[in-house]
């Protein structure tokens, strides 16, 4: 035996197909691997992109096949590993590219400034047009070109973009889906922190200001007049200006309805269809009543009112 030489030569033979995975991470899709969710389809197409063809197809198997044993998400970073045709799983990771601290504040600061971004952020929403409000800062909340995925992989491959990878990004994609604040996660910012800076944001502008729901009044180019002295004005301080009652101050809609409703989330109590009570719509309900009944009241004529007896 001590004369015996290992054949250097010797390769492993590969399956002709992956070894298969018991309870592992798959698309919850029958065919294909497309996800519904706009956010996951858009990070598809950036895949769809980048990847060659075969790599490409054997990928949106591995996902379909659930090959992947366990997938994680950091700050810019997706880390997983896919079973392949060898024994032991290949270690995968993609880096995202991240945005700067002080990027990341300038932005959050444009979307709490947002009624309807701040809204639907905190109710667990991704608004469809949240770019709006990064493109003002020269910012973007989706990666837009491969350069900002950087995949490493343990297998052979000479091509970055891997089967392995495809797997992970594809998983990826759907958990956007249920999970659309992941992209804040893969961009630089935890979803947690992103709210918490949403509503902390909103808590300090909110001290002058109108809160969600309610209704500002509007007087047209009022803005545009020029004030007159203030010694000027003494004489009639107490008199009522001409072209008072010609002022609109019709109420307008909140840019988002129930927007506390929304800030609340899902009722702690079962959903209807479970049997339960159904504690939001009720509330949502009896806002759009009182709000229909406030409009009705602002139409009414003073001398109306107090015909029928109102103050």
């Amino acid at each position: 035996m001590s004369g015996f030489q290992p054949n250097r030569n010797y390769v492993p033979q590969k399956r002709e197909k992956p070894y298969r995975v018991v309870g592992g991470v798959r698309v919850d899709v029958d065919k294909g691997a497309h996800t519904k969710s706009w956010a996951g389809q858009r990070l598809m197409r950036l895949i769809e992109g980048a990847a060659p063809g075969d790599r490409l197809t054997e990928g949106l198997e591995y996902a379909r096949m659930g090959q992947t044993r366990r997938i994680e998400f950091d700050l810019g970073v997706v880390r997983a590993a896919v079973q392949g045709r060898v024994s032991r799983a290949h270690q995968t990771t993609v880096r995202v590219a991240t945005l700067a601290a002080d990027e990341w504040s300038r932005a959050t600061d444009a979307m709490a400034d947002q009624a309807a971004y701040a809204a639907r952020l905190l109710s667990g929403e991704l608004p469809a047009n949240i770019e709006d409000a990064f493109a003002p800062l020269g910012l973007r909340l989706f990666p837009s070109e491969p350069g900002e995925l950087t995949p490493s992989c343990s297998c052979a491959d000479e091509n970055p973009w891997c089967k392995h990878a495809v797997c992970a990004l594809t998983i990826t994609a759907h958990r956007l889906g249920d999970d659309p604040l992941l992209i804040f996660t893969l961009r630089g910012l935890r979803g947690d922190d992103l709210l918490a800076r949403l509503r902390q944001r909103r808590a300090e502008t909110s001290a002058g200001r109108m809160g969600p729901g309610q209704y500002a009044p509007r007087t047209p180019a009022l803005s545009r007049l020029e004030p007159a002295p203030l010694e000027s004005l003494a004489h009639s301080f107490w008199a009522e200006a001409e072209g008072l009652e010609d002022l609109d101050t019709a109420p307008r809609p909140p840019e988002v309805r129930h927007a506390l409703l929304r800030r609340l989330g899902a009722s702690p109590f079962k959903a209807p269809s479970e049997g339960g009570f159904p504690l939001v719509g009720l509330l949502a309900t009896c806002y759009d009543l009182v709000r229909e009944s406030a409009l009705q009241l602002d139409e009414v004529e003073p001398e109306e009112r107090a015909e029928e007896g109102e103050p």
